[in-house]
């Protein structure tokens, strides 16, 4: 599209040029008009923010001796129609210093031949990131305080980021860690909206949203409400289609915003929200959300309640949406209490898959299975009763493989890994290669599907332990709902994770399909 844009530009440039230069004197002894050649630029580059100088050479020969060449470089940003041209270099060889924001931008060098006014162009494309832009982000616990390490692909790590920051971990046992490829927030220096990747983190009695261009704080949890901050516990931040979502002990707010949309916000969240204005929600510590929706079990009325895209709360209907289904369950009135709530989304269907314990009697539990794109039907399908003897019991760690099967990873609390088949109601251990022990603490799925990042796509079943202060984190192609092989990468650091999000410089508003949404590592 810029290129087209440039064209144009160039096209009107250069007719307007030849209107203005020219006279006819009756001289009809032409000469050739000089080729410029120009060898030596990339179609892209990749710099470090605040790090870097772009250094580019490019080799510009004209075919015609004594010409004398005029040089232009400017920069401009990639996203959007409006092209607002910064000039950074008049010289053949251009050395900038890339202090600008991470993102992506045009980089185009204007050649004119003064000796006949023609001109032309090339562009370049240009990828800033910083050190924060890309890699693995590991939420950990230090014992009663948390921070964060980043991994990333070259082998290099970051490690507790808060502390550096801020001189000091967050207070409180770290509880979620979430990612928000599209946060705007308005700039209290500027007073102007700033639209950026946050990273949210949530511990037992404080909440950090990280702007990742930098790791700054933008908002604390004294800082992120409109009015005083509520007494409550915090839970869980993330993405949905028209705004930022945040789930506490309290309730279930929303902050409208979405800049891709023209929609700029400031980031901040009002009072909860409630069912028809009126009614009051307490929403479990679990949750599935996609990029559109969040999906929850109400505790005061013990329902399945769910959140649009605009921030609006609903229940579900109590028909099912083919008449003829046998309904097993109603949506609301479950007398049962919620222990896991996981997302499976292979086949492109939003299934959801909850696990329950009687109230009456302790150890007994029922899978719930669930059609959550049928919204607002109610979406139970099928309740299976876990048979006595299964592990799944005794499960401290639930996940789902999202992607590639409908198979769920466990950990009892004798510390085995387990997987169970809904389909076949079956389980049985699981034993990943290179696996070498270690208290597991974290359990999930995570991948990075995008295309145009293609270079870094993934899909891991991702394992993390504990051992003698030290975490170890595993990442594993699966196959068949089973660990594939050895691992793919090992990660290693001071504290126990308990939370997993890969960042990439590539995402955006749009990405939500593309990776994890939902509440990172189910847990009791």
């Amino acid at each position: 599209m810029k290129t087209i844009i440039y064209q144009i530009v160039f096209f009107h440039l250069f007719t307007l040029f030849l209107g203005a230069c020219y006279d006819d004197n009756g001289n009809y002894d032409y000469e050739e008009i000089s080729k410029i050649t120009v060898n030596g630029l990339e179609k892209s580059y990749s710099c470090v923010a605040f790090q870097d100088t772009l250094h580019l050479q490019p080799a510009v020969i004209s075919s015609h001796v004594g010409d004398e060449i005029e040089y232009l470089w400017t920069l401009n940003p990639a996203s959007g129609d409006e092209i607002t041209l910064d000039t950074i270099g008049t010289e053949r060889v251009l050395n900038f210093p890339v202090n600008i924001s991470q993102g992506f931008y045009d980089i185009v060098l204007w050649i004119t031949n003064k000796s006949n006014g023609v001109s032309e162009f090339h562009e370049s494309s240009l990828n800033v990131v910083t050190q924060f832009s890309e890699g693995f982000y590991f939420l950990k616990d230090l014992g009663q305080v948390a921070d964060i390490d980043l991994h990333r692909w070259d082998g290099t790590c970051i490690q507790n980021i808060m502390r550096k920051m801020e001189g000091k971990s967050l207070s409180g046992l770290p509880v979620s860690l979430g990612l928000d490829p599209g946060y705007c927030f308005l700039h209290p220096e500027t007073v102007k909206y700033v639209t950026t990747k946050a990273l949210t983190i949530c511990t037992q009695n404080d909440v950090r949203i990280l702007n990742i261009e930098d790791m700054s704080t933008i908002y604390t949890h004294a800082t992120m409400f409109i009015g005083e901050k509520p007494d409550e516990k915090p839970v869980y931040i993330w993405r949905i289609f028209n705004g930022v979502g945040y789930v506490s002990d309290l309730g279930i707010y929303f902050s409208a915003q979405g800049s891709m949309f023209g929609s700029y916000g400031t980031g901040k969240f009002g009072y909860p929200v409630m069912l028809n204005a009126v009614e009051e929600t307490r929403p479990t510590r679990h949750g599935i959300c996609d990029a559109s929706y969040y999906f929850f079990f109400d505790l005061l009325k013990d329902r399945f309640m769910y959140m649009d895209f605009n921030g609006t709360l609903y229940t579900f209907r109590d028909q099912p949406k083919n008449e003829e289904d046998k309904v097993p369950c109603l949506p609301s009135g479950i007398n049962l209490d919620l222990k896991f709530f996981m997302r499976n989304y292979i086949g492109w269907k939003n299934t959801g898959f909850a696990i329950f314990e009687d109230r009456q009697i302790a150890g007994k539990h029922y899978l719930y299975t669930m059609a959550l794109g049928e919204k607002p039907y109610n979406p139970i399908k099928k309740i299976t009763e876990i048979p006595a003897i299964f592990k799944l019991n005794e499960a401290k760690l639930c996940v789902t493989d999202e992607l590639n099967s409908k198979i769920i990873y466990f950990v009892t609390e004798d510390n085995v890994l387990y997987t169970y088949d809904p389909a076949l109601s079956s389980e049985e251990v699981l034993s990943p290669e290179g696996f070498d022990g270690g208290e597991i603490t974290y359990l999930g799925n995570r991948y990075w599907t995008q295309t145009n990042d293609n270079t870094h796509n993934f899909n891991y079943m991702v394992i993390a332990t504990y051992k003698n202060n030290k975490y170890k984190v595993y990442m594993y192609e699966t196959l068949g709902g089973k660990t594939y092989g050895k691992p793919k990468y090992v990660f290693e650091g001071d504290g126990k994770i308990v939370g997993v999000q890969y960042v990439s410089p590539y995402m955006n508003m749009q990405s939500g399909k593309f990776f994890p949404l939902s509440f990172d590592g189910e847990r009791i």
